[in-house]
């Protein structure tokens, strides 16, 4: 199993400084995801697969995001609480990466993620595609 990544996105410097603490505390690798590198796949972008030379471009996005890859539940359960503790402020958009997600780039994660939160607030659910 490859070890731990968290993939960061427009996380502002002081809340990076945090998230990169806590996970140096728990041992996991952080990679801060760049805007060029949002239409490689999740799974590339974790160590699964190489980058691709070219990737498809998508809608710009400013929103933060994390990406919990190669998580095991009690690490989870560990760095969230870690994330209370240290008082970080939230991040909205946060996934884990599953069978399905990893083979999305960053533009379809963000945006699968935002429809999910705007239908928990709204009180509907949100419809997820199969598979992208």
């Amino acid at each position: 199993m490859k070890p731990p990544v968290l993939l960061c996105y427009q996380l502002q410097a002081e809340k990076a400084r945090l998230i990169h603490l806590l996970a140096m505390r728990l041992m996991i690798r952080v990679r801060t995801v760049l805007p060029e590198e949002f239409g490689q796949t999740l799974a590339a972008l974790c160590g699964y697969e190489p980058l691709a030379e070219t990737t498809a471009a998508g809608q710009a996005f400013s929103d933060e995001m994390l990406v919990l890859g190669n998580f095991p539940q009690e690490l989870i359960t560990r760095f969230l609480m870690g994330f209370r503790q240290s008082k970080i402020a939230p991040v909205a958009l946060k996934a884990v990466l599953t069978e399905t997600n990893m083979r999305w780039n960053s533009y379809t994660l963000r945006s699968q993620l935002a429809a999910e939160r705007d239908a928990i607030a709204a009180g509907t659910s949100a419809d997820h595609p199969v598979s992208t």
